[in-house]
């Protein structure tokens, strides 16, 4: 049986090495940081001394991997999963308007929801509803070089329907400004939203914090099953030889008892290890986008949804945690260097236009957290760049959301790549 050596304790790297674990084959994890989970983990609150996530993540039914692999590693009660897709949008005049599918026949109950959605005149539903049907017939690779806004407008799209829906969902999957992201990309998640069934459509719920749901069982589950996570293990180097991989050095030791390397690293990471000119022109094409959360904790909650998408608003997502809340702002580039007083004082004001339930003297505490370098933008150089890209080495194998070309940096294209990775490893075994 093969011995596999994965770097970086991430979404992508823990999944690997999770699927590798389950079937058996000896693995050995190194993380640089003293923790888990690499962009998606949680802490304690200094000042509350609450378990909050670093960045919220919205998870959905068609997340086919990351429910495996939560199967996988026994986290399965950690989640709750919607009977229903059921989304409360909130606009600037604090309406309620529901995209709500509340029935299982598929896929009339998706018609239904659309049709309903009160947040768009009659005529602007069905002309939601035309484009969600062209999906079918609509090829992601025809639309590369198409940004998601042009696309939209092509189709008909108007300012009101981008603002009510299309540009909360974009914003959402992509965590890009729809004026940057290719098209091929949000036809893509589109389609394996919508058109995958009713489970796919069905949001995803945590009711523990990230740690407790990937990070603490997957660690638990590797080493459970001749499994090895070494942390505080920074690789400094890769050394090669004819097409193999020979050794990793990290900054106190050399490893070379393996028969697979897999890179879960980010780009930026891999690509200072080996001087791949490979990795350099991808790298060049690669541009990153921030996220940013507030958590806030309430005198009084009053809010009575588990999490409210807001048109038309620098605060795109609330979610609700009963002893806090959590805002979340995607593609946040002009918060990145704003001050956290300017910042709460500016969304507190928002808050309290869009609902009644909120003031600004209800604010006990608050943290807020800037991911700067959250996810990469999905543009077409980005795509073109990675579509083709293959590595002349054997043993040595990629994984991480940047792998996936036609997908969105989120977790489950990174646990889907670490599971792709090991799948490749389990072949080799057979």
């Amino acid at each position: 049986m093969s011995r596999v050596l994965i770097l970086g304790g991430g979404l992508a790297g823990l999944s690997c090495a999770a699927f590798l674990a389950d079937a058996g084959i000896n693995t050995k994890l190194l993380e640089a940081s003293p923790k888990l989970g690499g962009r998606a983990y949680s802490f304690q609150d200094s000042k509350t001394g609450d378990t909050i996530d670093n960045g919220q993540h919205i998870m959905m039914g068609c997340y086919d991997s990351t429910l495996e692999l939560i199967e996988t590693i026994g986290a399965s009660d950690k989640i709750d999963i919607q009977e229903y897709l059921r989304v409360v949008f909130i606009d600037r005049k604090g309406v309620e308007h529901k995209l709500e599918a509340s029935s299982s026949f598929y896929p009339l109950n998706l018609s239904k929801a659309i049709l309903r959605y009160s947040a768009l005149s009659i005529k602007k539903r069905f002309r939601v509803l035309d484009l969600f049907l062209d999906l079918v017939c609509i090829e992601a690779d025809d639309l590369i070089d198409t940004k998601v806004l042009q696309w939209l407008k092509n189709e008909h799209q108007d300012d009101a329907a981008i603002s009510a829906l299309w540009e909360i969902l974009a914003i959402g999957t992509l965590n890009s400004d729809i004026k940057k992201a290719s098209a091929a990309v949000f036809v893509n998640i589109l389609k394996k939203i919508f058109f995958a069934g009713n489970e796919a459509t069905k949001i995803i719920i945590p009711n523990v914090g990230l740690s407790e749901l990937f990070n603490v069982p997957a660690s638990k589950f590797i080493e459970q099953n001749n499994g090895q996570i070494l942390l505080s293990k920074r690789v400094t180097g890769i050394e090669m030889e004819e097409n193999s991989i020979k050794r990793v050095n990290t900054t106190n030791e050399t490893y070379n008892d393996f028969d697979f390397v897999v890179s879960a690293l980010p780009l930026y990471s891999v690509e200072k290890l080996a001087g791949f000119p490979e990795f350099e022109e991808i790298a060049k094409e690669m541009s990153y986008s921030p996220i940013l959360s507030v958590h806030i904790w309430l005198k009084e909650n009053n809010f009575n949804e588990r999490f409210y998408g807001i048109i038309d608003s620098p605060v795109h997502w609330l979610f609700n945690h009963d002893k806090y809340i959590t805002i979340v702002t995607s593609a946040a580039d002009k918060f990145v260097t704003t001050p956290d007083e300017e910042i709460i004082e500016s969304f507190s004001r928002e808050l309290s236009n869009v609902f009644p339930v909120f003031s600004r003297d209800l604010i006990l505490s608050y943290k807020i957290i800037r991911e700067k370098r959250a996810t990469f933008i999905p543009t077409a150089e980005s795509i073109k760049a990675r579509q083709n890209f293959r590595l002349k080495f054997e043993n040595f194998l990629l994984c991480g959301d940047w792998t996936e070309a036609f997908l969105p940096a989120t977790i489950e294209t990174a646990v889907l790549s670490g599971k792709k990775a090991a799948e490749y490893i389990l072949e080799q075994n057979l």
